[in-house]
């Protein structure tokens, strides 16, 4: 996937995240305080409007039905996580496609973190653009990784840098795999077996039959369309069945793989909020054998 194509689908994510901020503080999902740092001022103002916020979710829903409520959900159970580990006394993450993720500076505690934020070299001048404007100078216990994951593997970027593979460390690889090569996802895979004992790793996945074509879900090829228009044919996806196979071949223990249902039941319900929440991607979380 070229460099500009993945600035797109980044701030994509973002701008669902921008939407979020605006739902009432009971129902809303996540805090995200700096993803209005990445927009224009008038787009943010326009966001306090329900009506635009009803007008923005609707387009995210054309291109396929429960798009927006997807993003949100798998934001909030990555933020889940992460905190999680933190609490567990995790001291590393590595964000791989960082984008304009915002978790090592709005959530508690990861000042105290060593954090990694791999991704284009583009993308991670954009964002240390925004962020020096809005911080005035970039926290010191993160360190920017530039890579291609196309033509380049973690082992070279990573070789001179200081990541402990003796310690626990918490990889994050959000809306990344399905732009990727099968080659890149499997060399990834193999970077983050290495790690020690009581090392997790969250990422997203394309069901594998939005892939190949044959799924019947109701929006999937418009969605697919739409990618291949604006240059980001997806490449690789996954069989939910088969997920905890596919994990032991990396020395990887599934703890659960979650989808639409499970932020329904977890998320949505408890708080009375009506959202479709698509069937195209799930979430798996698993530790290091």
């Amino acid at each position: 996937m070229g460099e500009n194509q993945n600035y797109k689908t980044a701030y994509s994510a973002a701008y669902a995240r921008l939407i979020e901020q605006h739902e009432p503080k009971e129902t809303r999902l996540f805090d995200d305080p700096f993803v209005k740092k990445f927009f224009s001022s008038y787009l943010s103002l326009l966001m306090q409007f329900r009506v635009i916020r009803k007008l923005m979710i609707f387009m995210y829903n054309s291109m396929s039905i429960g798009l927006f409520g997807l993003q949100v959900c798998r934001t909030k159970y990555i933020d889940d996580r992460l905190k999680e580990a933190i609490d567990d006394g995790v001291e590393q993450v590595v964000i791989l496609g960082a984008g304009v993720d915002t978790r090592l500076y709005r959530i508690a505690n990861t000042n105290k973190l060593k954090g990694f934020e791999v991704d284009l070299p583009i993308m991670q001048n954009k964002k240390k653009s925004t962020m020096k404007k809005f911080l005035g100078d970039l926290p010191n216990n993160i360190i920017f990784i530039p890579i291609d994951f196309n033509v380049q593997t973690l082992d070279e970027v990573f070789e001179n840098e200081e990541l402990d593979f003796s310690r626990p460390i918490f990889f994050i690889w959000e809306g990344v795999t399905q732009y990727i090569t099968k080659d890149a996802v499997e060399n990834t895979l193999r970077f983050i077996s290495k790690a020690s004992s009581g090392s997790t790793v969250v990422f997203t996945y394309v069901i594998e039959s939005m892939i190949n074509g044959t799924t019947d879900l109701i929006g999937a090829e418009t969605l697919t369309t739409l990618f291949k228009v604006g240059g980001q044919n997806l490449q690789f996806g996954l069989n939910p069945s088969y997920i905890n196979e596919y994990l032991n071949k990396y020395k990887l223990q599934l703890i659960e793989d979650v989808g639409a249902s499970y932020y329904q039941e977890n998320y949505l319900k408890p708080i009375c909020r009506k959202l479709d929440v698509s069937l195209i991607e799930r979430i798996t979380y698993a530790k290091i054998i």
